[in-house]
Order: C-alpha cells, then structure tokens, then sequence
C-alpha cells in the first residue's frame, strides 16, 4: 500500500517528480475540491523524519531543500528553526551523520531553549521561553529523541527486528532512581544507577530482571562495595540495594557454586 501511495505522492504532494529542488510541498489536500494547501519547502523536515527509514534519499532531499532556505544546512553559526523543526533537523542530521548542522542546531539550542536541570526532582527538561508552569511536553518529547539519537538509530528502530530478550529490567522506582545503562554484554546484564537527588541517596529501592530461563541460578555483583542482595520471586530475580550512583553486574552463577545470597521465598 504505501508502494502505491508514494508512487503518486512523491509528486503530487512532496515535489520530487523532478530534478530540481522540491520547493513547495502539500500541507493539505482536499480531494472533493481539488485544492492544495502547499507551503513552502520547509515545512518537508516533518515528512522526512516519517520518510527516512523507508526512503532514505528522497527524505534528505525534503531536509536538504528545507533547511537550504532558511540557512540552517551544512556550518555556520548557532541556529534554531523553530520548537519543533530544529528538534526534528536535529534527530534528522545526528541519524544521517550530518556532523556540521548538528553542531550548529544543538547548539542554538543550548542557548535559546532553555536547557534546565530541576535538581530536587533530578529532571531534566527544555523551557522554550515559553514562560510556561510545566515544560511543554511534545517539544520536550522531540527534543530527548533528538538528544538520545545516534547514528541510524531511527531507521534501525523500525526496519530491523528487536534484539532477543534474555532477561529484563522491570520495577525501577523511577523517579527516585534512574537507570543510566541497562545492557547484555556478552553473557552479563550490566546495570547502572542515578539518584533523583541527593536527598534520596543511600535509601532503600529494588527492581526486578524478569525473563531468565532460571532464576536460581544468576546472582548479582554490585561495584564500590554497594550493598546488594539477591532473591528469587517466582519467575524473577529481585534485586535489594540502595539509590546512589551504583554498578551491577548480573551473571549465571558457576556449576557448583554456592555464591551469592539468593534465597527462595516462593
């Protein structure tokens, strides 16, 4: 279905039946009227994020065009487009390796959005200069996508199929403790911990790896003498230790090996 939509939308609404430039792209069209809303170029940098993963090269020709006419392409100065816009350049030029306007972008971010750490909350957010009481939640939401990206990750998160699941981190007490990493390494789950604040740290908290074949037989290692145990509930392994910046490491205990301080209570 979209083979055959993009067969016609390509030059019906996006400008791309040609060599040249897009320069005008439909923002709205009715079909009973037979009226097109169209804009300026620009306006693309929205469509080409939804593009990209499946047509690569046309979406960067909508970004190159739109970001061509207001100056915001390839380096220069610190530049923001727009709320909206410089979020979605921003994840566009970070995703496609576009070095210098991700430079130029974020850091006309840095100065005009407002970047602002809430330090009893321990959030993070963007203002805007909106004035506003509560940060402004989709330019929020675009800007941390922005922010998190990295090289081909867009494209990746919807053509290739999610890596296979041995074991899960659920039950965080978010957000009075963070996760900073959360990954298998090899045969290891490598964890990693941040505090909400100050005022939290050394205060008891738990969560839960869900998903182990066997939850009896993994135990759990904590870096800088952080305390930690480790029991088995049922399916998953429960994990107790303190909120602070902490490193764990979760492995299959050794053949044999008592290790550990796993208990059963169910």
């Amino acid at each position: 279905m979209f083979e055959q939509w993009w067969s016609h939308a390509r030059s019906a609404y996006m400008d791309l039946g040609r060599d040249a430039p897009p320069q005008l792209v439909t923002l709205y069209y009715d079909p009973l009227l037979d009226v097109h809303h169209k804009l300026p170029v620009m306006v693309a940098v929205i469509n080409a994020l939804y593009l990209a993963p499946q047509r690569r090269e046309e979406a960067q020709r909508l970004f190159d065009a739109g970001l061509a006419m207001v100056g915001a392409l390839d380096e220069g100065p610190p530049m923001v487009i727009g709320e909206r816009m410089t979020a979605v350049s921003l994840l566009l030029a970070r995703e496609w390796g576009l070095e210098a306007t991700a430079s130029r972008l974020a850091a006309g971010a840095e100065a005009k959005y407002e970047p602002t750490w809430d330090r009893a909350r321990g959030e993070f957010t963007w203002r805007f200069g909106l004035g506003e009481e509560h940060p402004r939640g989709q330019y929020n939401a675009i800007m941390a996508a922005a922010e998190a990206t990295t090289a081909r990750a867009w494209t990746a998160l919807t053509t290739e199929p999610p890596p296979a699941v041995t074991g899960e981190v659920v039950g965080v007490d978010f957000p009075v403790v963070a996760l900073r990493q959360a990954a298998w390494i090899g045969d290891r789950l490598h964890l990693a911990t941040e505090p909400m604040s100050d005022a939290v740290v050394g205060s008891p908290t738990s969560w839960r790896v869900t998903g182990l074949d066997d939850p009896g037989r993994w135990a759990v290692d904590g870096a800088d003498d952080v305390s930690v145990e480790s029991v088995v509930d049922g399916p998953d392994l429960v994990v107790r230790t303190t909120v602070g910046f902490h490193r764990y490491v979760v492995r299959e205990r050794s053949a044999g090996s008592a290790g550990g301080r796993a208990t059963l209570e169910r």
